[in-house]
């Protein structure tokens, strides 16, 4: 009969990790200029892990996150950090970096990014293209990774091994294993030296200290007690304590390990994350969000929501409210809640929906506070907060506030309901939904309780890679055409750019938000179609180019236009000149099912687009970039935020970072200067 071969690998529960041994030592901050007291020793840990020992940053950067680059050019990521990798932070979040002092923490690198086929990490400020502090990663850096270290010699009782691998310096991997279990008290025993019977016992494959039994082939993983590594023992043996036999061994050196296995890192403790209590009435409004409520006396409802984040984490709300119609599903005059959890900070915000646009002087998506109706804040956070990327927001309103931008919520009827999840800008204002309700709701808010709800799914937060990114020269053609078009879901402008969209962005001639490339003392001309009715907001998108990469200069108020500059579109005053004006031309979604917006690249997207032109003439807008203009400037929108991107001002064509041959308008994929593997829904910088 053949030989039977079990597989069992089981993670075991043992002490803390030795705190020495962090993996292969690569560089130290300290060891290049830095800023903002960035500190600390980067080890890896394998391919995809870097761990950073002691770190130090005193989170006062505006817009500070973890970079990675691939530039195999040079030794610092200045001038290219804007365009490396976007890397989370310990936590998976892809939030402002706060303070650290003497942390340990482990980042994981994003996307196909690995320490192999990296240059550098850098701590990055994006708003001001600013280097904080960075290491160098040696070409042909050899990561840690699981090692074989031989296999068990057979001395007495049948014992027998195949490969023997360290997985990490605590956690030890045995295949195959044999022994016939009639050794009197045989142990797993570790040490230096010669084997011995003063080595130190081990713990089984089943977390046990009692004799071992016998094994006929399994394959088995086992843990170092206590704070012990592979890195301070030279052997591993079956031992028989009361025969002092060594029934078989394997042995290896430090040199062997000391930097070629990856460092035991435990597991983060897990904590349930938050349901709803099982006597409420609760609902389940899609399968990342749920909400539950209670009337209070009859005069108040309180309201608790319950959503599954992505990777935005605190940058995610969820949203919930009455419909602005009263008999089909409305967005429009809607009143809702945008609730969301910030900094460990519950919030419930009350909002009125005027129109389907960005909030712009009281017009749109527009908290009461900011509303051009009558009201106030109705709501009064309770409590909440977010466990495993799941949120929880509870909070008590009226049922009737007689505001102007509330409607009351009936205690004994049937309302029709909205709901949405979506990212906040760096104000803390709501931006487009990314999932909302598409078909209508009834709740009986007064109903007897009944609890519809299940368990909301955990797991990862979802990796988003977004489409290449296009880049357009004026070399050829010193003429471009800007119109208004859909942002491209998820993989689209806020995923290129790491800020919340509203759903629409700026398309330059016919590509989603491309970097164009201009030269200093070169007039050119951008023919604008981004609406010249000012009383539509939602279709009014004058053009303007500023050093500002938020845009919206009519919301700012004096002391922020003050902290701008615009370069053309607007006159010495701040007023908008007619070139920046011009008829409204969008490129508009044939089909509006939600899967139209899911594609593996924009080309593919982009065929699924019409160009919708109102009447009306296009406006003219001519600018020369000069000595005094910066490196990099914004192409943006009038009236709202985050509907532009970058514009490159150099000297001469030459220094372009991408293949000369380039024509004029030609786009050319983000891989050919830099690749953008994850970008995370952030933010540049608080206005």
């Amino acid at each position: 009969m053949g030989t039977t071969i079990w597989t069992i690998v089981i993670v075991l529960i043992s002490g803390m990790a030795d705190a020495q041994y962090h993996g292969k030592l690569i560089d130290a901050f300290q060891n290049r200029p830095t800023q903002h007291q960035v500190s600390g020793t980067v080890y890896a840990v394998d391919n995809k892990r870097i761990r950073i020992v002691d770190f130090n940053y005193d989170g006062q950067g505006p817009d500070a996150f973890f970079y990675v680059g691939n530039s195999n050019t040079g030794d610092t990521p200045r001038d290219r950090g804007d365009r490396g990798t976007l890397t989370p932070d310990e936590k998976g979040s892809t939030n402002i970096l706060g303070r650290y002092s003497g942390a340990t923490i482990t980042l994981t690198l994003p996307g196909s990014a690995t320490v192999q086929n990296i240059k550098w990490l850098s701590v990055w400020c994006r708003a001001f293209a600013a280097n904080f502090g960075h290491i160098i990663i040696p070409t042909n850096t050899v990561s840690p990774a699981p090692k074989v270290i031989g296999q068990f010699s057979e001395l007495a009782h049948a014992v027998s091994s195949g490969d023997v691998t360290f997985l990490d310096s605590k956690t030890i991997k045995i295949e195959n294993l044999k022994y016939d279990g009639a050794g009197p008290d045989a142990f797993f025993l570790v040490g230096t030296g010669d084997p011995s019977g003063s080595g130190t016992k081990v713990p089984d494959e089943n977390g046990s200290l009692n004799k071992l039994n016998g094994y006929t082939g399994q394959t088995i993983t086992i843990r170092l007690p206590g704070e012990l590594t592979v890195l301070d023992i030279e052997w591993l043996s079956m031992w028989c304590i009361g025969a002092r036999q060594n029934f078989g061994d394997v042995r290896w050196t430090l040199a062997n390990v000391q930097g070629a296995v990856p460092p035991y890192i435990p597991a983060a403790p897990t904590v349930p994350a938050p349901t709803p209590a099982p006597n409420k009435n609760c609902e389940s409004l899609h399968d990342k969000l749920q909400v539950s409520w209670n009337l209070e006396n009859n005069t108040h409802i309180s309201i608790e929501l319950f959503g599954r984040l992505s990777v935005l984490g605190d940058g995610e709300y969820m949203a919930f409210g009455l419909s602005g119609k009263n008999d089909s599903l409305s967005m429009t005059n809607a009143d809702v809640t945008v609730a969301y959890v910030k900094n460990g900070m519950p919030k419930a915000d009350d909002y009125f929906l005027s129109q389907y646009a960005q909030c712009n002087q009281g017009i749109g998506v527009c908290p009461d506070v900011k509303s051009n109706r009558t009201g106030g804040e109705s709501n009064t956070v309770i409590s909440g907060e977010t466990t495993n990327l799941i949120s929880r927001v509870k909070y008590i309103r009226p049922l009737n506030t007689s505001e102007q931008a509330d409607i009351a919520i009936p205690a004994n009827q049937e309302v029709l309901i909205v709901w949405g999840i979506g990212p906040l800008n760096p104000d803390g204002l709501a931006a487009k939904h990314t999932i909302r309700a598409t078909t209508n709701k009834w709740i009986n808010f007064g109903r007897t309780a009944v609890n519809n709800c299940g368990a909301i799914s955990t797991g990862p937060p979802e990796v988003i890679v977004p489409w290449n990114v296009d880049y357009i020269t004026g070399e050829n053609n010193t003429t471009f055409t800007a119109q208004i078009g859909q942002a491209g879901g998820k993989q689209g402008y806020s995923a290129i750019t790491g800020r919340a969209s509203w759903g629409i962005a700026w398309y330059i001639n016919q590509r989603l938000i491309p970097e164009i490339y201009v030269i200093r003392g070169e007039t050119y001309t951008f023919i604008v179609e981004g609406g010249d009715d000012p009383s539509n907001n939602a279709e009014y998108h004058p053009f303007y180019i500023t050093d500002d990469p938020i845009g919206g200069y009519i919301q700012y108020n004096a002391t922020q236009k003050q902290a701008v500059k615009v370069y053309a579109g607007l006159d010495q005053n701040g007023n908008l000149v007619n070139d920046s004006v011009g008829r409204f031309c969008e490129w508009q979604l044939k089909d509006l099912s939600a899967a139209s917006t899911e594609a593996a690249t924009f080309d593919e997207f982009f065929g699924r687009l019409q160009l919708k032109c109102k009447n009306g003439t296009a406006g003219k807008l001519t600018w020369t970039p000069d000595i005094d203009t910066p490196n990099t400037v914004y192409y943006q929108c009038y009236t709202h935020r985050y509907l532009g991107w970058k514009i490159h001002v150099l000297n001469n064509y030459s220094e372009i970072p991408m293949p000369t041959t380039a024509a004029a308008g030609t786009s050319v994929s983000a891989t050919q200067v830099v690749p953008c593997l994850i970008i995370a829904l952030a933010t540049l910088f608080t206005v």
